[in-house]
């Protein structure tokens, strides 16, 4: 799934603060509480913290963790014809390295550790079969199955390769890849660093239903999540702090030929629309992880989570299956 598309994965719905600031005692200390949001990655970045800071300085912080966030789409974007991205995909094939910038190697790295991890379900080397599957989608068209066979032919994670520190290289001319489904959370988590270098440690960052959490609300347990369920008047409520939570899913946006449900999330293996229905929701200690562990689980489902789950310590899973 590309960046821009976020697809399926619910918004969580968390305690909506009132937009600017409001005061909150807190014992001896006096805090405000500040919500900023700003469009990025096809999705909303939201930002609710709490500080002592004042609103000039508490906006001058949102400010420096949005840039953040351009500067990563500007890198991390399949959309952008000259984002970073894309100049290594357009030199797939070639022996010779590429330089990459320490955000991309560091996510790359990510990548095929969690593909590793979950026998190549998570897989950022789908560039190639997204295009495909966007293309049916806007059409309303199933993709040619011999064009689905030559995409499917470019994908394997093992085609990334580090040759040293700053220096990537995809090994297969006409690998394309898409970082869909783990740069949202990656970017979540960056943004939550900032806010903590800023000295603001009571934080939610919700890149489009990617989340990550810092130290609990004042006085509360944790923040306020309303996971979702497949019945979306019956949510589930948690209360979670330092962590990352993430839903995806094959449960509502899918392209339905001669009968068949195909979802937008593709499965590496056979390059084709998920077609069972699936909810996942991912606690991790990160949302990169939550985010690149959701994706993998919605494609490996119930019988892929077992296999993994040693693997996959520190995350807890909900997960309902069933036919699309």
């Amino acid at each position: 799934m590309a960046i821009g598309d976020r697809g399926d994965t619910r918004v969580y719905k968390h305690e909506q603060p009132t937009p600017g600031s409001k005061k909150i005692e807190q014992g001896p200390e006096t805090l405000y509480r500040y919500t900023f949001s700003h469009p990025q990655m096809g999705t909303i970045f939201r930002l609710v913290f709490y500080t002592d800071q004042d609103s000039v300085d508490a906006a001058a912080v949102a400010a420096r963790v949005f840039g953040r966030v351009d500067t990563l789409n500007a890198i991390f974007s399949d959309y952008l014809p000259e984002s970073e991205l894309n100049r290594l995909s357009d030199r797939a094939g070639n022996p010779e390295p590429v330089p990459v910038s320490a955000e991309l190697e560091d996510i790359l790295r990510h990548a095929r550790r969690y593909s590793k991890a979950t026998d190549g379900a998570f897989d950022a080397t789908v560039g190639a079969l997204t295009r495909l599957w966007r293309r049916a989608f806007h059409f309303q068209e199933m993709p040619d199955s011999a064009r689905i066979a030559a995409a499917r032919s470019t994908v394997d994670w093992r085609n990334i390769r580090f040759r040293g520190p700053g220096c990537a290289q995809l090994a297969r001319r006409g690998t394309r890849l898409d970082l869909g489904g783990i740069a949202a959370g990656y970017a979540a988590d960056e943004c939550l660093r900032l806010l903590r270098t800023a000295g603001i440690h009571r934080a939610l960052v919700d890149a489009g239903g990617d989340i990550a959490l810092g130290d609990a609300p004042p006085g509360a347990a944790g923040w306020r999540i309303e996971k979702p369920t497949l019945d979306p008047n019956v949510p589930e409520t948690l209360f979670l702090s330092n962590c990352g939570i993430t839903t995806s899913g094959a449960t509502y946006k899918y392209l339905e030929i001669n009968g068949v449900r195909h979802s937008h999330i593709i499965d590496p293996k056979t390059g084709l629309g998920l077609t069972h229905r699936v909810l996942v929701t991912v606690q991790a200690p990160n949302a990169t992880q939550a985010d690149a562990w959701a994706t993998a689980i919605s494609v490996g489902g119930m019988a892929g989570w077992e296999k993994w789950k040693k693997r996959g310590r520190g995350l807890k899973v909900w997960l309902v299956e069933t036919g699309i």
